[in-house]
């Protein structure tokens, strides 16, 4: 097997791979892109490997990464975001020696960059991935708690919102290394231009309440997401609100294989005592979500800011994710809170 740069001709084949790829048990789901590099250009230092039959030119897999310059325990430390390993199960019968030639192909180049750990996030329920993460060498080192919120009907708010549709990068990045200073994890920007591409490319608002904000951040112009599988109760519910949803309005629960249209909620910045500036926050987003024909809210939380674990309330479901690392270098302070970049969701 070769194992090489992944090339746009190879763009159709990763796109079927990701599609029969889904993630989770429980709720699965699975992203289509409408191409499959629309992540690696997020970052601008991407690795992005698949490993060729040399006899068949079939793709056996594809895994990918970002190296990035992260501050850990309030020093510079160099990580690798790994976004993407897939195994093709049109060439592959389970996690074949394939897949493990394309794994230490990565972690070649990683270590030519002189990376110290690689980290993702594993879906909670995604018990094959996860068990994939362990025998490579990687562990849980804190989690992420995506709230799921429907988007009905509008909601009232009890405070003065702002919406900002386009913000400066340089001045937001310093507002997030301020208050996220005690977070690991927080990316080092130093490309404000490319920064700034993102923003304007990708960020629906900045909504802003006395001290509190938070950013809308809208993918779904690169990828449609799917539920390809649910519980048989979440599926009973779905026919029903969906049959009642004719006359009064209720949440979207869709029929397996049908798309749902998501913005992410992220970068809440806020402190205790402050719940009702986040209450007019999040009011204000559901009902810029109903204009723009946005199905859900997903409210991204660490697991350890229990200043936010009173969203739980209002959700319809959390998907929680384990952050796996895997050290190459020790890094004893990689633990607690982390921050979630905009790029690791899409």
């Amino acid at each position: 097997m070769i194992v090489r740069p992944a090339e746009p001709r190879d763009d159709q084949v990763l796109l079927r791979i990701e599609s029969m790829a889904g993630q989770g048990d429980r709720v699965r789901l699975i992203d289509e892109r409408d191409s499959f590099f629309s992540r690696a250009r997020q970052f601008s230092n991407s690795i992005l490997l698949v490993g060729e039959n040399e006899a068949t030119g079939a793709l056996h897999g594809v895994v990918a990464a970002a190296v990035q310059r992260l501050i850990i325990g309030g020093r510079e430390h160099v990580g690798a975001y790994m976004f993407d390993l897939r195994s093709n199960p049109e060439v592959n019968r389970g996690l074949s020696r394939a897949m493990f030639f394309l794994w230490k192909g990565l972690e070649e180049r990683l270590m030519e960059q002189g990376v110290e750990f690689i980290f993702g996030l594993i879906k909670e329920d995604n018990s094959r991935s996860y068990s994939i993460a362990a025998r490579m060498g990687a562990e849980a080192r804190g989690g992420k708690r995506f709230f799921t919120i429907p988007t009905y009907r509008r909601r009232r708010m009890s405070r003065e919102v702002q919406a900002t549709r386009r913000i400066d990068a340089r001045q937001e990045y310093r507002a997030l290394s301020a208050h996220y200073a005690d977070y690991n994890l927080l990316p080092i920007v130093d490309d404000f231009e490319h920064a700034q591409d993102l923003y304007d490319h990708y960020l629906a608002a900045r909504l802003d309440c006395g001290e509190s904000s938070l950013k809308l951040w809208d993918v779904s112009r690169h990828y449609t997401r799917r539920v390809s599988a649910m519980p048989r109760a979440y599926e009973l519910a779905g026919s029903v609100l969906r049959s009642l949803s004719r006359f009064i309005p209720l949440p979207k629960i869709p029929a397996p294989g049908q798309a749902i249209n998501v913005w992410n909620v992220l970068d809440i910045m806020t402190a205790r005592g402050r719940e009702d500036e986040v209450r007019a926050l999040l009011a204000k987003a559901n009902n810029m979500a109903l204009d723009h024909g946005v199905d859900y809210l997903i409210v991204a939380v660490d697991a350890d800011q229990p200043e936010l674990a009173w969203l739980r309330r209002s959700a319809v479901t959390s998907l929680n994710y384990k952050v796996m690392v895997k050290e190459y270098q020790p890094v004893p302070a990689l633990a607690g809170k982390s921050y979630l970049d905009p790029r690791w969701l899409g």
